[in-house]
């Protein structure tokens, strides 16, 4: 097998290339089959490639929406009746020109934010949308340099970039905390220096805590507590952490147990018996060592075990452990490492991941059209749905899962007419 590919992008091609949307399931939970509602996607809207980026929060579902290259826009649906009581929000207004981060993110109360430059704008902006789709502020944040914006558990919104070294200094990253208001919270910038970690890329996660990648991983309890880090791992070579496409944050795979326990998933790529040349070339991937491990450290950052996985492995973390997956078999596993049940599913193409906002584990089958909802205590089927034996054979469907039976379908039938639809499992 071979792939033309700059090796300095491998690993993201990679990434990218295993985000399959989730999809599947089996037996019809909803007796009748009906949906709470159904919205028909205009034409020219693509929802089905942002759906795995949802937000719920507030009343709202949020989705990323496309429309041709255009993906500056917020799609919102009232949970209860989204049929009907739905907005969009272009961010990119009539601007001709518009440079962003990404695309809009919300807090929990359903606040949707963007940093952007539009047209001759010098400096990034950071605008909020409200729970009803209305601006509420729009700040210059005074940086050419915004790269990534977030929200934390907090509420604070984070827009942070790179500076590049120049002679008489050295490169830093620079993060921005605002308030829900607007008002400018906090400047912190982070170089070697600060974390003695040389060439660390540094990111925030959710929860406050800071992570600094390089050949030494780092966490550390939040920005305002850099000296000693919660968790300190050096990285074998050629191995760097991986990727969430499972997870539902999609972001990287740190994950915190009950208890406090962190749990890291890792990516080996081993190139040394690749010979590079400048430029783009012709790579054969078989020649390249690939495997995934886990590593779980206790809540004081001791190591306490590392495991290999399998090749093609699939695995997701549960509040007090991990789920395996290996084609149609699922194995369930303690934070001890031990396995607690396996079990085996039948369908096509089987598909693993977590739901949004619960533990529960998510099973689902693009090609059959299917859904299972598991128990993350011991894999027993709590929810289920077949699509084709509801629906009809319409064509393709994609899951969105937010838990507790709340489960949003996409459907896209021969025609090209696309929908989506709310079920609530019982």
């Amino acid at each position: 097998m071979k792939k033309v590919f700059k090796p300095v992008m491998l690993s993201m091609a990679v990434a990218m290339g295993i985000t399959g949307i989730s999809s599947g399931g089996a037996l019809a939970a909803q007796v009748d089959g009906k949906p709470d509602w159904t919205y028909d996607v205009p034409a020219a809207l693509d929802l089905d490639s942002g759906l795995r980026f949802a937000t719920f929060a507030g009343d709202n579902l949020y989705l990323w929406a496309v429309e041709g290259r255009n993906s500056s826009i917020v799609q919102a649906f009232d949970q209860e009746n989204g049929g009907k009581d739905n907005w969009t929000y272009d961010f990119r207004g009539n601007a001709k020109q518009l440079t962003s981060s990404g695309y809009a993110i919300q807090d929990k109360d359903g606040n949707s934010y963007f940093v952007r430059k539009k047209d001759g704008d010098k400096t990034y902006k950071l605008e909020a949308v409200d729970a009803n789709g209305k601006l509420k502020w729009s700040k210059d944040t005074g940086s050419k340099a915004i790269e990534r914006l977030q929200v934390l558990d907090s509420g604070d919104v984070i827009a942070s970039g790179s500076i590049a070294p120049t002679k008489k200094t050295d490169g830093y990253q620079i993060f921005y905390i605002f308030g829900k208001d607007g008002k400018l919270k906090n400047t912190k910038k982070i170089g070697d220096a600060d974390i003695k970690n040389e060439g660390a890329y540094v990111k925030i996660l959710p929860d406050g805590k800071v992570l600094a990648i390089a050949p030494k991983l780092q966490l550390f309890k939040s920005l305002n507590d850099l000296k000693k880090p919660i968790l300190e791992y050096d990285l074998p070579e050629w191995n760097s952490l991986d990727f969430d496409v499972r997870g539902g944050n999609f972001s990287d795979s740190v994950y915190s147990l009950a208890g406090g326990d962190i749990l890291l998933a890792l990516r080996e790529e081993d190139y040394s018996a690749v010979e590079f040349k400048e430029g783009f070339q012709e790579i054969d991937l078989d020649i390249v060592k690939q495997s995934r491990s886990l590593v779980l450290f206790d809540a004081k950052g001791k190591k306490k075990w590392e495991r290999e996985l399998w090749k093609d492995a699939a695995a997701v973390p549960t509040a007090n452990g991990f789920v395996l997956q290996k084609d149609n078999k699922l194995e369930l596993y303690g934070k001890d490492n031990k396995l607690k049940t396996s079990k085996t599913f039948e369908g096509d193409d089987l598909w693993l991941s977590k739901a949004k906002t619960t533990d529960e584990i998510v099973l689902t089958s693009k090609k059959a059209g299917t859904f299972k909802a598991l128990d993350p205590k011991d894999l027993s089927v709590k929810y289920e749905i077949d699509m084709k034996k509801t629906a009809g054979e319409k064509a393709d469907y994609s899951f969105l899962y937010e838990g507790a039976g709340e489960l949003y379908v996409h459907t896209m039938d021969w025609n090209v007419n696309k929908s989506i639809s709310h079920y609530s499992l019982k």
